[in-house]
């Protein structure tokens, strides 16, 4: 009986330890967002995967991929984010409309009312790329996202959290290589 109880525990324990990881969900907000997109666009859409990496997932890699030779700029992006979730859904049924601008406008709505502004937006007849961000940024240090990528019967929505100085200066970096390699004679 006292195994039975102690293995009781442990597993309740591992299971706290691995849900509070974040490793199960999406945030919140891209949750609300996944709602928002979900409910304008089609009658039913399955979840082919959400998965979810908080700071407690993401330090223990980090710490794990400490050990293992990587390149800089794969550690540059590993240090640089600090949580990340994506969520696949597949509709198997049509569109009910092929003009995204009332899908874009609800989003729109519920991010506002969540906080957060549309900063990219890519329409075409099948296809709406969107990105928010929270309209609160204080630092390049700690940046939100917020991404729906819906195109005909895909949708991706995902999150991240990260630290773009790193991001940007591998960005910088590369583009003076590509200018360089582009310029030799």
């Amino acid at each position: 009986m006292k195994s039975l109880y102690q293995s009781g525990i442990t597993f309740a324990l591992a299971l706290l330890c691995v849900s509070s990881t974040g490793c199960f969900k999406i945030s919140s907000d891209a949750r609300a967002l996944r709602d928002c997109i979900t409910q304008s666009t089609a009658k039913e859409w399955n979840e082919e995967i959400e998965i979810g990496a908080g700071a407690l997932t993401l330090n223990v890699a980090r710490f794990g991929l400490s050990f293992v030779d990587l390149d800089p700029e794969v550690n540059a992006v590993l240090s640089a984010v600090r949580s990340a979730d994506v969520g696949v859904y597949r509709t198997h049924g049509e569109s009910k409309q092929k003009d995204f601008t009332a899908t874009l406008t609800n989003a729109d709505h519920t991010m506002t009312s969540r906080g957060w502004d549309r900063l990219v937006t890519v329409m075409k007849s099948r296809e709406l790329v969107v990105v928010y961000v929270p309209n609160n940024i204080r630092s390049t240090h700690d940046v939100k996202a917020c991404l729906v990528v819906l195109s005909g019967q895909e949708l991706v929505i995902a999150s991240a959290r990260s630290d773009l100085e790193p991001l940007l200066e591998l960005a910088f970096n590369r583009s003076e290589w590509h200018h360089k390699e582009r310029t030799k004679p």
